[in-house]
C-alpha cells in the first residue's frame, strides 16, 4: 500500500474512534428513552420524542463526517488491486451522509421553528399515526440501503490476517442487516427493519473499533520497522 501515509492512519484512527464514542452515545441515549418510555415503545415501536429524538439527531448529524473519512482512510488503505471496490464504498458512505444530514438537519432546525401544522406533519420523521413517513422513508433509504453496500464493499478492501478477517465479516454482516432492513420501508412494516438498527448502531461500531486497532497496529509495526 504505497499511498498509505502516516496522515492516513491518523485520520482513520481518530474518525474511527469517533464513530465508537458517538455510536455509545447513540445508544445510551436510545436506551435512556427506552427505559423511560418503554409503554409508548411498545405500542407505538420506536418513535423517541424530545429531548431523546433531539439528541438522537445531533449524535447522527456528528456521525456523518466521522463516516465520510473513515471510508476516505480506508479507500487510501485498500490495496490497489481493489480501488475499486474501496471507491465505490466512499461514494455509497458518502449518499448516506448527505441524505441522512438533510434529513436531521431539517428536522433540528426547520421543523422545530415552524408554526405550521401542514409543514410539521410533511416533513415530521415520526407520523403522529405511526405509519411511515416520507422524511424517515428517506432516512431509511440512507442507512439500510446506501450503507448496506457501502460496507459490503468495504469489506472487499481487507485480506487474509485474523484482525482483517473479523473486520470483513463485521462489514458482511452489517452490510447484509442493513440491506435486509430495507424490507421495512419496503412492505410497510417497520418490524422488519430491526435488523438494520442491528448493522448500523452494533455492529459497525463493532468495526470501527476494530479498525482503529487495526490501524493502531499498523503505525507501531511502520514504527518498529524503521528502527535501526
Amino acid at each position: 500500500m504505497p499511498n498509505w501515509t502516516s496522515i492516513d492512519r491518523q485520520i482513520g484512527i481518530w474518525s474511527a474512534v469517533a464513530i465508537v464514542l458517538i455510536s455509545v452515545a447513540y445508544i445510551t441515549a436510545g436506551a435512556a428513552w427506552l427505559i423511560s418510555n418503554s409503554t409508548v415503545a411498545r405500542t407505538r415501536g420506536l418513535q423517541p420524542n424530545d429531548p431523546y429524538l433531539a439528541i438522537l439527531e445531533i449524535l447522527i448529524l456528528l456521525s456523518t463526517p466521522a463516516i465520510v473519512i473513515l471510508f476516505a482512510a480506508l479507500h487510501a488503505y485498500a490495496p490497489a488491486d481493489r480501488k475499486t471496490c474501496s471507491l465505490a464504498a466512499f461514494g455509497f458512505a458518502l449518499v448516506l451522509s448527505a441524505i441522512t444530514g438533510v434529513v436531521h438537519f431539517v428536522q433540528l432546525t426547520a421543523v422545530r421553528r415552524t408554526s405550521s401544522p401542514a409543514i410539521v406533519e410533511a416533513f415530521s420523521i415520526y407520523d403522529a399515526t405511526g405509519r411511515l413517513s416520507p422524511m424517515l422513508a428517506t432516512d431509511l433509504l440512507a442507512w439500510d440501503f446506501f450503507f448496506g453496500f457501502a460496507l459490503l464493499g468495504g469489506a472487499v478492501i481487507f485480506r487474509a490476517g485474523k484482525l482483517p478477517n473479523a473486520i470483513r465479516s463485521g462489514m458482511i454482516l452489517g452490510g447484509a442487516l442493513c440491506l435486509l432492513g430495507t424490507a421495512g420501508p419496503v412492505s410497510g412494516n417497520l418490524n422488519l427493519q430491526y435488523p438494520a438498527i442491528v448493522g448500523y448502531a452494533f455492529v459497525f461500531p463493532i468495526v470501527s473499533l476494530l479498525l482503529a486497532i487495526l490501524f493502531t497496529r499498523e503505525r507501531l509495526d511502520v514504527a518498529a520497522a524503521s528502527r535501526p
